[in-house]
């Protein structure tokens, strides 16, 4: 590909069709309810992301009963399924020559499975914390944040120059709010899904399946998707 070097993909919501990873234990484990607190307090500045993991998985290790082994959180994200053509597009990209980077801020049992299954040349997530007999420790390593200062703008950048791509010549495909400053970012910002609003605005495409995205990728090869066209497949463009 001549115009594009690397395509950062977010995980949750965009690789799989599961919205949140994170959302998808807390319903495992019956505490939405709760969670729901900590997005309120993250959103409004009172906690750090840091504290959010926290909150987060003291209450999965609550409800598991004090105690919540690896193999067992592992069963838990085996569960989200890969969404269809994500194998064939990364392989797609990488007979190409194109780089795939995975960035996101959800679970990294799951993104780390997500980076096999696909081929993913990197990715990066917040890391979960374990004790030595591998059960779970509240709170983690932030290493990347859904906003802020090591959000994923900050993670794109820090991929981009460590491969030495211009961010000119790099897409980065997210679905929502939270991939927003990441978009913005890069020269091809494409939309999975049209449910956020704030997307709807930013992107250059916006693409409901794998096939679709391949479309607006060789689109954006010839030319016929650039940036201000805000090009959209399946709908009228928002």
């Amino acid at each position: 590909m001549r115009r594009i070097k690397i395509v950062f993909f977010d995980v949750d919501g965009v690789l799989t069709p599961v919205k949140s990873s994170w959302g998808y234990i807390h319903r495992y484990f019956g505490v939405e309810e709760e969670a729901v607190k900590a997005v309120k307090l993250f959103e409004e500045g009172r906690i750090s992301y840091e504290e959010w993991m926290r909150f987060d998985t003291s209450l999965w290790i609550r409800a598991a009963g004090g105690r919540l082994h690896r193999s067992v959180l592992a069963r838990i994200v085996a569960g989200i399924p890969l969404r269809e053509g994500a194998r064939e597009i990364a392989a797609r990209l990488h007979r190409r020559g194109v780089i795939v980077a995975l960035v996101s801020a959800g679970v990294d049992l799951l993104v780390q499975r997500v980076a096999r299954e696909v081929g993913a040349d990197v990715y990066v997530s917040p890391r979960l914390r374990w004790d030595k007999r591998g059960y779970l420790l509240p709170g983690g390593h932030p290493l990347v944040t859904p906003a802020g200062r090591h959000g994923k703008a900050w993670a794109v950048r820090r991929i981009a120059g460590e491969y030495g791509v211009p961010l000119s010549r790099a897409v980065y495909v997210g679905d929502s709010k939270w991939d927003a400053e990441a978009m913005k970012a890069v020269a091809y910002p494409i939309a999975f899904g049209d449910e956020c609003e704030v997307l709807r605005r930013i992107s250059l495409c916006i693409v409901k399946s794998m096939e679709e995205l391949w479309d607006a990728l060789l689109a954006i090869e010839e030319g016929t998707c650039t940036e201000g066209s805000h090009h959209q497949k399946g709908g009228e463009s928002g």
